[in-house]
């Protein structure tokens, strides 16, 4: 604890020596040595890292309806990378057809549901019907990763 403060209460004389030493040896022209043993007393304005460009902003997107639970996380989800993406209606209209394809077809849905069938086996057949239908990325993705928690 001594020691912590004796050498806190150093720094201010060791800066001041510093500085001074810097003064003369500009005088004497060999500020070279110096740079080497205290790069951060001579010339410090150039050393400092300033941005030279904006990173880009990422939008906020706000979900029109708060919806809670997991269920609510996944539609939360989907809305915002659709908003992101630009490709909402396109996305609206795929999960529709989904929809109405479980509804027409018993066995389709029941294949979706069956937790017996493999994950792997589900994700596949949902990435092949997915790409037969020309689905957007972003749809593939989803019912790939709803397929396979599930």
């Amino acid at each position: 604890m001594a020691f912590a403060s004796r050498i806190r209460s150093s720094l201010p004389l060791v800066t001041k020596i510093l500085k001074s030493d810097s003064v003369s040896a500009a005088a004497n022209g060999s500020i070279a040595h110096r740079s080497v043993l205290c790069p951060t007393f001579i010339n410090s304005e150039p050393s400092r890292n300033f941005s030279t460009a904006q990173g880009k902003k990422e939008v906020k997107v706000k979900v029109p309806l708060v919806l809670f639970g997991g269920s609510g996380n996944y539609a939360s989800a989907l809305y915002i990378a659709a908003v992101k993406a630009n490709t909402l209606e396109k996305v609206e209209s795929e999960i529709f057809a989904i929809v109405e394809a479980m509804k027409k077809s018993p066995t389709f849905s029941q294949f979706t549901k069956d937790l017996s069938v493999p994950a792997d086996t589900r994700v596949k057949a949902i990435n092949e019907i997915t790409a037969e239908a020309k689905f957007s990325e972003i749809t593939k993705n989803f019912l790939g990763m709803i397929i396979a928690s599930f």
